[in-house]
C-alpha cells in the first residue's frame, strides 16, 4: 500500500487581489496586507477564504513496501501526478484546509485529482481524530501534540509567519518548515497506528529507524528529527 502524508503552505492569491479586489499596481506586500485587512473587517480575523490561498509548497512523506521518502513540490500538477496511484492519505487538518485548497486549485488549474482524496475511507485527518471531532480544541494543535510525543517544535506557527518569510524571500525556510511539519505528522500517524493495534512496538521502531536512515542520507538532513529517532 502506498501511503501519502502531506502538508501545504500558502500565501494570499496576489493575482486574484490584483484582478478582482482593486489592488492592481500595489506591491506584493501591500496587496497581501490589503487582503488580510479586508478579511479582518469582514469576518473578524485575517484567515483568508479557501479560494484565496495560493499554494507555494507541498511536502509529503511516502511510505510504501517498507520504504519511506520525503518529497517537496512547488507545482501542484507535479504533486498530483506523483500521488496519482496512492492508496491512502494522511493529513493534519486536511479536511478543513489542505484538501479543500488542493481541490480548489486543481479545479482552477484543470488538474485531474486522485479520486481517493475525496473518499473518507482512504483518508485520516489526525487533527480531527485527536480532537474528537472538535477541530478548534487545544488538543488539536500540532505543536501541542508534538510536545506530548517529544518531537521537535513546529518551525512556523501561523499563515502570517509564512507570508512574512515569503516577503523576505526566505522560500527555503518555508520549504524546510513544511517538510518538518509533514515529518511530524508522519510520526504522529505512526503512534496512532500503534495505539489502534495496526503496528506493534517493534514495528514502530523499525519504521522510525527507516525514517532516520533516509533523513541521514539527505544533503541537508533534518538533524532535529534524526537526534530523536
Amino acid at each position: 500500500m502506498r501511503t501519502i502524508v502531506y502538508s501545504i503552505d500558502t500565501i494570499p492569491d496576489l493575482d486574484f487581489g490584483k484582478k478582482h479586489m482593486n489592488l492592481d499596481g500595489l506591491s506584493d506586500e501591500d496587496i497581501g496586507r490589503s487582503m488580510f485587512f479586508q478579511q479582518l473587517q469582514t469576518k473578524g480575523d485575517e484567515f483568508l477564504p479557501i479560494d484565496l490561498h495560493k499554494i507555494i509548497t507541498i511536502s509529503c512523506v511516502v511510505e510504501e513496501s517498507g520504504t519511506v521518502e520525503l518529497k517537496s513540490f512547488t507545482a501542484l500538477n507535479n504533486f498530483i501526478t506523483f500521488v496519482n496511484d496512492a492508496d491512502y492519505f494522511i493529513t493534519w487538518n486536511g479536511k478543513q484546509f489542505d484538501f479543500p485548497v488542493l481541490y480548489f486549485r486543481s479545479l482552477v488549474e484543470r488538474i485531474v485529482i486522485n479520486e481517493k482524496m475525496f473518499d473518507e475511507s482512504h483518508n485520516t485527518d489526525l487533527k480531527e481524530l485527536l480532537s474528537t471531532g472538535d477541530i478548534n480544541s487545544n488538543t488539536g494543535m500540532l505543536n501541542r501534540v508534538s510536545k506530548h510525543l517529544s518531537l521537535p517544535d513546529k518551525k512556523i506557527d501561523s499563515a502570517n509567519a509564512v507570508w512574512d518569510l515569503y516577503l523576505d524571500d526566505k522560500i527555503d525556510d518555508i520549504f524546510r518548515s513544511c517538510e518538518s511539519d509533514v515529518i511530524t505528522i508522519y510520526l504522529i500517524y505512526l503512534h496512532h497506528q500503534l495505539s489502534i493495534g495496526v503496528i506493534n512496538e517493534d514495528e514502530l521502531k523499525i519504521k522510525k529507524e527507516t525514517l532516520r536512515s533516509f533523513l541521514s542520507l539527505q544533503d541537508n538532513p533534518h538533524t532535529d528529527f534524526i537526534k530523536i529517532l
